[in-house]
Parts: C-alpha cells; sequence; structure tokens
C-alpha cells in the first residue's frame, strides 16, 4: 500500500529544493509536476480555470517534445507520468479525478509517493480533511516556514518581476499602494501564507505526522536537515547529494530588493505576531534570511 509526502507550504519559502531533496535524495517518488494543486483548486483556493490553463500548457510541451526528439530514450514511467497529469488535469475537473491515479504509471514500485504544493497551507478545514481522507491520517506533512517579511518581499518581486522599468522606486510604491489597500485578495493570500501557526495547527488536528521546517536550516544546516528530514520520514537521506544541490542556485527570484526602512517597518508591524510564532518555534535567531 503506498503512503505519502505531502508539501503543503510556503510559497518563496524553499519548495522548490525541498521538492528537489526530496527527489534526488530519498527513495520517495516525487511527482514530475511539482505542483498538482489537486486539493487547493477543489476547494477553491485555486481557480480551475489557472489548474487548466497551467496543465494544457504543460502537455503541450510534453508534446512537443516527443514530436521533435531525434531519439525517446526519456519515454519513461516518469515522463509518462507527467504527461496523463497534465492530460488529465487538463481535460476533466479535479473533482472527478482520483488522486492516486495522478501518479500512475509509476503507483507500483513506489512505496512512498510525494507532491509539493505551496497552497495546501491555506486549504479550509474541510479542505485538510479531505486530503486526510485521500492519503491517510498517516501521511507525512511537510510544512516550509520562512520569515514572513523576508517571504512577503520575495513574492511581491515574483509579482512584479516582468513590469516595464519596474525600478527600486516603482517597487517600493506599489508594495506601499498595495499594503494600504484593503481589499487585495493577493495581500489576504500573502497574509494567508505567513500564518505558519493557523496552517500547523490545522494540519496537526487531521495528521499525526507534521513537520515545520525552517527556510534558514534548509539552505544553511544541510546535515541537521537531512537528519531531520530522515527521522520524521524514515527514509534515508543522502547528504552528499543534498550538499551538491544546496551548491546550485534553485530560484532565480530568490534575492530581495532594497527597501526603505519606512516600508521595512511596515511588513515587520503587519507580520509581528508570525515571527514572534516562529522566534518560539525555532529560536529568536532563527527564521531571519
Amino acid at each position: 500500500m503506498n503512503k505519502f509526502v505531502i508539501g503543503i507550504g510556503s510559497q518563496r519559502a524553499g519548495s522548490t529544493l525541498l521538492h528537489r531533496v526530496l527527489e534526488q535524495c530519498t527513495p520517495i517518488y516525487m511527482h514530475p509536476v511539482k505542483e498538482l494543486h489537486y486539493f487547493d483548486t477543489m476547494f477553491n483556493v485555486r481557480n480551475p480555470s489557472v489548474l487548466h490553463k497551467f496543465a494544457v500548457s504543460h502537455l503541450n510541451k510534453d508534446i512537443d517534445r516527443i514530436i521533435k526528439a531525434k531519439e525517446l530514450g526519456f519515454l519513461n514511467k516518469r515522463f509518462k507520468n507527467s504527461l496523463r497529469t497534465n492530460f488529465l488535469l487538463s481535460t476533466r475537473k479535479v473533482q472527478h479525478i482520483d488522486y492516486l491515479d495522478l501518479f500512475r504509471p509509476c503507483v507500483q514500485g513506489s512505496k512512498l509517493l510525494g507532491e509539493i504544493t505551496p497552497e495546501y497551507m491555506i486549504l479550509p478545514p474541510e479542505g485538510i480533511a479531505k486530503m486526510r481522507a485521500t492519503v491517510g491520517d498517516d501521511a507525512k506533512i511537510l510544512l516550509l516556514a520562512r520569515n514572513p517579511v523576508k517571504r512577503f518581499i520575495s513574492a511581491f518581486k515574483l509579482l512584479m518581476y516582468g513590469l516595464p522599468d519596474a525600478d527600486n522606486t516603482l517597487f517600493e510604491e506599489e508594495m506601499v499602494k498595495l499594503l494600504n489597500s484593503t481589499n487585495s485578495e493577493w495581500l489576504k493570500v500573502q497574509d494567508a501564507l505567513n500564518d505558519y501557526e493557523t496552517a500547523l495547527t490545522g494540519y496537526q488536528q487531521e495528521f499525526k505526522h507534521v513537520l515545520i521546517l525552517s527556510y534558514d536550516n534548509l539552505f544553511g544546516d544541510v546535515e541537521g536537515t537531512a537528519e531531520e528530514l530522515s527521522d520524521f520520514l524514515q527514509v534515508p537521506v543522502s547528504l552528499p547529494n543534498y550538499q551538491k544541490i544546496t551548491g546550485t542556485k534553485v530560484n532565480a527570484l530568490d534575492e530581495t530588493k532594497d527597501l526603505s526602512d519606512g516600508t521595512i517597518e511596515l511588513l515587520k508591524s503587519r507580520y509581528v505576531n508570525n515571527q514572534s510564532f516562529l522566534d518560539k518555534t525555532f529560536g529568536k535567531d532563527a527564521c531571519i534570511a
């Protein structure tokens, strides 16, 4: 019987690195589509049209790769899993898809199946309950946490990425305007993605095994994190592979822009309670990156 490892958050907190570590350093079969967006789409955290557009785009890329290939050695089970998943997600509503089907044809022979979708962090209680009913209460849940101010700045940079003339001045002006708004759905989502305490409590009520990891340790304490993951997941974690991965920059949008002290204080004030929770969880000098 298969068991699951589910990464539930947070955006801009190292989920790409964690997926790569689990995929390349453990015996867990990590889904080739890093973010499946199954449960968050089912419970309207994410608009179904966004998932459909994403799946169609990636399905077309998979097909194009096959058409243009001079040799087809890459047509292994993992590639078929990606192709099949994008086909299912682009042609059916998630309510009509069995979650386990998204991992075929790699279900047999893989005792542990995994995926990471950051928006799972902000599922409503009924969404978390549905996840438990689907994957079992013995699934291993991983929550990544990052300094809320730094995480917000990184998320905002992603939002602004590609905007013409997005220099520091415009970047900061747009951020302050957004922070002072009262009806921004994007801002509400970012607030929820910084609320690690609520997410942790919600998942602990439904699942037996929930681990919160810090972004700082994921990048900075490779040996300690490898040991922590191994103990929690009950699988070996290859330290040499992990060390090799962290030597490569994982995400091109990781750096943040310079902001004035006033804007930084505005952000710190907004997320003071979130940072306080992280200080209690990891220590005062943790979660600073």
